[in-house]
């Protein structure tokens, strides 16, 4: 979580706001189900996965239509290199390498919010809804002229609903817990393929050391389910991962906040072999203007 909750600005807001992150996600473990896996070990296989480095740079532009309701638009763009040696069928060696190396626009979100705070004003709360947009691209290839698998590409190519819940309770005047709630299902299937359904909770505690410098710590839980469909690898894909993020805030101004958070894997758990990272990090900044 790296919206106003999280940065300890839960009063409502009108007008427009922005926050613009770049995310760091250097898959390189190769793991089956909770164990890390080296490549001479991967048999049976069409490949043996070697990275897929990722860096996004998400765009949120929101705006306060009064107290309770609030829009945001979030574009991300992502730059994706992915590396894999296809398995000799013969020998089960590793054999020719396949790479796919963009920078494209992902999949863009449209998001309605209504927010609510209690009478006491130590708790607040907010409904979200809205959709994830199919405006990525889904024909990426390489300069050999394979198409990245489905998975790998920017864009699933389906419109997908995201709803969810937000909430916050304050201790006093320097802490509050905070926590977040929130699945994503796809609504139609695109050339066989369809993304497993998203389920994301998150809980963390936030403490103000001053006006400006403030601390976060987030537990963070995801179950994905498994792809389906022609073009999908199911038995590559579906997971389920607990980590915990410590992060750092820094005010400038009245106006603008700086953030940034390393994520630290404590529990992973995927279907088939998949690539995982070993930490994951995002410094980013939200303003109001």
């Amino acid at each position: 979580m790296t919206d106003r909750y999280a940065q300890g600005q839960a009063e409502a807001y009108t007008g427009w706001s922005g926050d613009v992150r770049l995310e760091l996600i250097d898959q390189k473990q190769l793991r089956s189900g909770t164990s890390n896996l080296k490549a001479s070990e991967v048999t049976n296989e069409d490949a043996i996965e070697r990275h897929t480095n990722n860096a996004n740079l998400v765009t949120t532009l929101g705006y306060g239509f009064d107290g309770d309701w609030s829009v945001s638009l979030r574009v991300p763009l992502v730059h994706r290199d992915h590396r894999h040696n296809l398995l000799d069928e013969a020998t089960g060696l590793p054999g020719e390498a396949e790479q796919w190396r963009f920078t494209r626009l992902g999949d863009v979100q449209l998001i309605g919010r209504r927010q609510f705070a209690a009478a006491t004003g130590a708790d607040s709360y907010a409904l979200f809804g809205g959709f994830k947009l199919p405006t990525g691209s889904t024909h990426i290839t390489n300069g050999s002229g394979s198409r990245a698998e489905r998975a790998l590409q920017p864009g699933s190519g389906t419109t997908d609903a995201v709803i969810g819940v937000a909430g916050r309770h304050v201790f006093g005047a320097t802490d509050a817990a905070i926590g977040q709630l929130s699945a994503t299902q796809a609504l139609d299937c695109d050339e066989g393929f369809k993304p497993g359904r998203r389920l994301e909770l998150s809980l963390g505690w936030s403490h103000a050391w001053s006006h400006s410098l403030g601390t976060v710590v987030q537990l963070n839980v995801r179950r994905r389910e498994r792809d389906a469909g022609v073009q999908a690898e199911p038995n590559n894909s579906g997971s389920t991962s607990v980590d915990l993020s410590p992060g750092v805030t820094f005010g400038l101004g009245h106006a603008s906040t700086l953030y940034a958070y390393v994520q630290l894997p404590v529990y992973q758990k995927v279907n088939g072999i998949q690539l995982v990272p070993r930490a994951s990090f995002v410094i980013g900044m939200t303003s109001d203007f």
